[in-house]
């Protein structure tokens, strides 16, 4: 090979290196991207309850806990970003998940160990409904800005929904008399949260990136109930042209309150042989919502 070919070669190899973080930088110059999916998570349910019980003069410890699996619902997501500056963006993101579930017992009898007889147990039929929304809207500053890497770190707001019916009823029995019960508890509040993003162009065309969100619910007006929020999420996006691409990936969140409670019951009148008049008891129930699924969906850049 002679020098000029061989030098035409060097620069056509010099030129390829440097198109690629000139190309990155290039996409990143998009004012505004949308990206719409569909998510297809699966959530499981959990509750725990401890504290104590006394009655003036002993006291005794109580613990239990339940866990409930919720199957998968396609559910939509969106996310946006809005570029301010090559190191300042808008970023907000939508969950919207629901779920019906419905459970039956046939009742039966109970002959527990060392207690003479059997007790009946009544048939019982529930059905629970559950929804999530999240919506969260952050100001993100990039800490790192490269043509091909980017991290950034931010602040914003997150309006979160959570809404729990149940519906169930029992037949009666010998000693129980038929039961039915609608319970309906609902939260609809706001809070700060904190935001982290990595962002890495590894080709002319691929975008992969990692985001999560955390919020406490001791920081703002989010709910009664002491607690917090935890979110992340992975894409992997291909750019079928300059303005439109595909995208496909997993997001996880969690979020668990715990809510005091105390009270007491009266188990018999004062000066009763028995000796006991009143039990007093105090204790904390928690509850875990884990969401976690695939998503995919079409990316818009202009």
């Amino acid at each position: 090979m002679t020098r000029i070919p061989r030098l035409a070669c060097g620069l056509c190899v010099a030129g390829s290196l440097l198109a690629l973080p000139a190309y990155a930088q290039q996409q990143d110059d998009h004012r505004f991207a949308l990206r719409l999916s569909g998510f297809n998570p699966q959530a499981s349910l959990a509750f725990s309850g401890e504290g104590t019980i006394t009655d003036g003069t002993e006291t005794a410890t109580f613990d239990d806990s339940a866990s409930f699996g919720i199957g998968r619902e396609w559910r939509p997501r969106g996310s946006a970003s809005f570029r301010i500056s090559p190191r300042q963006r808008l970023i907000g993101n939508f969950y919207d998940y629901r779920r019906g579930e419905s459970w039956s017992f046939d009742g039966g009898t109970l002959d527990p160990d060392g207690i003479p007889g059997e007790a009946e147990i009544p048939a019982v039929e529930a059905d629970a409904r559950f929804e999530f929304a999240l919506a969260n809207f952050n100001y993100e500053f990039a800490v790192v800005d490269t043509p091909t890497f980017q991290w950034g770190v931010g602040l914003g707001v997150t309006h979160a929904r959570l809404e729990t019916q149940l519906r169930g009823t029992s037949t009666g029995t010998d000693e129980l008399d038929p039961e039915s019960v609608d319970v309906r508890w609902k939260r609809s509040e706001w809070s700060p949260g904190l935001h982290t993003r990595l962002a890495w162009t590894p080709g002319e065309k691929w975008r992969i990136s990692l985001e999560g969100q955390y919020l406490d619910a001791d920081w703002g007006d989010f709910l009664e109930e002491e607690g917090h929020f935890e979110r992340g999420g992975l894409l992997v996006e291909y750019m079928v042209t300059e303005r439109v691409g595909v995208h496909a990936g997993y997001d996880w969140f969690r979020l668990k309150l715990a809510d005091g409670f105390r009270g007491s019951i009266d188990a018999g009148e004062a000066g009763d042989p028995v000796g006991i008049a009143r039990l007093d008891y105090d204790g904390t129930l928690t509850g875990r919502l884990k969401v976690h699924g695939p998503l995919a969906g079409v990316s818009v850049r202009f």
